[in-house]
């Protein structure tokens, strides 16, 4: 499956130069062996910049909310840590 996730510019640009390779995904529909395009996003301006980077997934472990909230709640906040490993696409992030 292929999934498109918005993800905030300062988080992209770790993931281009390499030093983060995990993300948590609030989707529970997300499997090894899954796509995940990620788009960048610019909260200021509240739009894609229109870079992309493709990446494939190689492991998925839940992540329970923790915060203070009641059990129920954190059942209801479920995510989950991803990671992945980029590949080789159409998509070229621009610098």
């Amino acid at each position: 499956m292929t999934i498109n996730q918005k993800i905030e510019q300062e988080y992209f640009d770790h993931i281009v130069a390499g030093e983060k390779r995990e993300i948590r995904l609030a989707a529970d529909a997300v499997r090894e062996g899954d796509t995940v395009i990620l788009e960048e996003w610019d909260p200021h301006t509240q739009e894609y910049t229109g870079r992309k980077i493709e990446t494939l997934v190689t492991a998925v472990r839940p992540q329970a909310a923790t915060n203070g909230r009641t059990a129920v709640e954190r059942t209801e906040e479920r995510s989950q840590l991803v990671q992945f490993e980029p590949k080789e696409s159409k998509y070229t992030p621009a610098s």
